[in-house]
């Protein structure tokens, strides 16, 4: 609403220095257009004519101003809906290179690692086992936080 009525003002300022335009020609048989009349000139348009022309070509671009703007906003919330699932995605890649590097890290301080056997006992691994465990938490670390290095 706000750029349309910019757009109608700015379109309606011109129109105050709109008059009667006459064409007349001259002793030499030169063409001549002024807005005073002339013995001999005929009107070739009057400033109302002009006026509502100009009126609906005023409509005309606020209309299409109005659009322009509506297409701006529209992407500029784009924009900013892909800002936001950028900056969503980057944090929940940060959370889970954490919880990764925990578990790593864990794993290399433990003395022994172990699994939670169907009765609710520690099974404890053997020492290839647990390296093997300890292998994987660092390739699941890898691929957590490969991104995280380069931004």
């Amino acid at each position: 609403m706000h750029r349309a009525l910019i757009a109608l003002t700015l379109a309606i300022l011109p129109l105050a220095a709109f008059a009667d335009v006459y064409r007349s020609v001259d002793a030499q048989g030169h063409l001549q257009y002024s807005d005073t009349y002339s013995p001999g000139a005929q009107l070739v348009s009057t400033a109302e004519d002009v006026s509502a022309a100009e009126a609906a070509d005023a409509q005309k671009s606020a209309g299409q101003i109005e659009q322009h703007g509506d297409e701006i906003s529209d992407q500029l919330a784009n924009d900013a809906a892909a800002r936001q699932v950028a900056k969503d995605k980057a944090d929940a890649q940060a959370a889970q290179c954490k919880q990764a590097t925990q578990a790593y890290q864990s794993a290399i301080q433990a003395r022994r690692l172990y699994t939670m056997a169907a009765d609710g006992q520690r099974a404890y691994m053997s020492d290839a086992q647990a390296d093997q465990q300890r292998v994987a938490y660092k390739q699941a670390m890898d691929a957590a936080c490969k991104d995280l290095d380069s931004q």
